[in-house]
């Protein structure tokens, strides 16, 4: 199995990545830290995220993470993410460049799209993941629905939006996995951090049940 494609089976295993946009550092560290405790064990931070560079370099030493680095938009950034230890690249708008640079690398990467042309042009470029972005303003799992009834063979990422309830309905719908940006700041899932992230693996394991 090569590298690209260990990756994807553990990002379509664990189904639902905390997407981090921590305010400093030392925040994302220690928001992963929680959301790693809480089991959750495939996490993207954003080139939002001051010195993320840093930010990714000590992520990638930590037993049993995988670390995505998000908001991938220049080859530099590409480069300086593969380069700190990042396992896989996400980006929020669709260019060719990064799925060649992945193929051509080994690594894994995730171009955005908000189209069904878009969708399957990366699809036909060689995308093995793609991000729906922003799912919230497309029409969440409807829409998942509507583009893999004509193109099954798709692999989608929902994100953009996602509340922590709706996630197992996109999954439902057929996503190989969505991206949640609100885990830690969601004031329905509880008063802090690690009880946030606790009744989101609950609420998701129990809706994946049904």
């Amino acid at each position: 199995m090569t590298p690209s494609a260990e990756v994807l089976d553990r990002i379509t295993a664990a189904q639902v990545i905390p997407v981090l946009r921590s305010a400093d550092p030392e925040s994302a560290l220690e928001d992963a830290r929680v959301l790693l405790q809480g089991g959750l064990n495939v996490i993207e931070v954003t080139f939002s995220i001051p010195d993320v560079k840093e930010v990714i370099k000590e992520l990638s030493t930590w037993p049993g993470l995988t670390i995505g680095a998000g908001t991938v938009l220049q080859p530099r950034q590409a480069t300086a993410a593969l380069m700190a230890g990042a396992h896989f690249l996400v980006s929020p708008i669709y260019d060719k460049w990064l799925i060649d640079e992945g193929r051509h690398g080994g690594f894994l990467t995730v171009p955005g799209c908000a189209t069904p042309t878009e969708i399957f042009k990366a699809h036909q470029d060689g995308a093995d993941l793609i991000k729906v972005f922003p799912i919230a303003r497309l029409g969440g799992s409807r829409f998942i629905k509507d583009l893999l009834a004509p193109m099954p063979d798709l692999r989608l990422m929902a994100t953009g939006g996602v509340k922590a309830s709706e996630a197992a309905t996109l999954i439902a719908a057929g996503c190989s996995a969505v991206g949640v940006g609100s885990i830690l700041t969601d004031t329905e899932l509880g008063s802090d951090p690690a009880a946030r992230v606790e009744a989101l693996v609950s609420t998701f394991q129990a809706s994946r049940q049904f």
